[in-house]
């Protein structure tokens, strides 16, 4: 039997139906449904925190957590027939910025991002030291916090989502816009893997092709 609500279950199928790789990591499942839920209440939607907890990595959905790491299969199972049910009751737009936002940060980014928010640092001090199972309050989601995450959904509008699509390569994410992507040569996408190498590079990585193919790194 599953913990996970239909919320949660539904918000995770719109994961592994879009972004499967993303579904596929614990940890990126985690901040999307976080992100998902924070945004739901900055925007005066409906939201559920039902079971959010503060664990080393940022905020974590215990009944979730416990779900995917004991019963896996019935989770992906579960989280499938849930979206084909009730994808009706998802917000498109949050859904897909949100699933942008995991999609472009690399698991140790999403970590530090959540470190920032209030929800989290409110109980920072009993997390390092060790405590377990840290009930994470909602009401500490506070105006700073939406202040930050409006921020970031300001820097890419549903409309620059649509228009670009995020190369994975080592741990570093390359957003190119869909009309260079077809123009992309075997020798450019090469070129990727040994930029992926450079530590000094800020992910994610913004990329163009000029009138030439030349690559140009933003």
């Amino acid at each position: 039997m599953l913990n996970s609500s239909v919320r949660k279950m539904t918000v995770s199928g719109w994961l592994k139906k879009h972004h499967s790789e993303e579904f596929s990591s614990p940890l990126k499942l985690q901040k999307f449904l976080f992100f998902y839920e924070a945004y739901s209440k900055i925007e005066d939607d409906s939201s559920e925190f039902k079971s959010l907890k503060g664990y080393p990595n940022g905020p974590v959905f215990s009944d979730v957590y416990g779900d995917y790491r004991y019963r896996s299969d019935d989770f992906s199972l579960g989280a499938e027939e849930a979206y084909e049910i009730y994808k009706p009751s998802i917000n498109e737009e949050r859904a897909k910025f949100s699933g942008f936002l995991v999609k472009i940060q690399n698991e140790l980014e999403l970590s530090d991002l959540t470190h920032e928010l209030n929800i989290w640092n409110s109980k920072k001090s009993f997390i390092e030291r060790g405590d377990k199972q840290i009930p994470l309050d909602e009401k500490d989601l506070n105006s700073s916090d939406a202040d930050f995450l409006l921020s970031l959904r300001e820097m890419y509008p549903i409309e620059y989502i649509d228009s670009v699509k995020v190369i994975q390569i080592s741990g570093k994410s390359f957003i190119i816009n869909h009309s260079d992507v077809e123009r992309l040569t075997e020798e450019q996408c090469s070129l990727f893997t040994t930029l992926a190498k450079d530590d000094n590079l800020t992910n994610p990585v913004y990329v163009t092709l000029d009138e030439d193919g030349v690559v140009l790194v933003d």
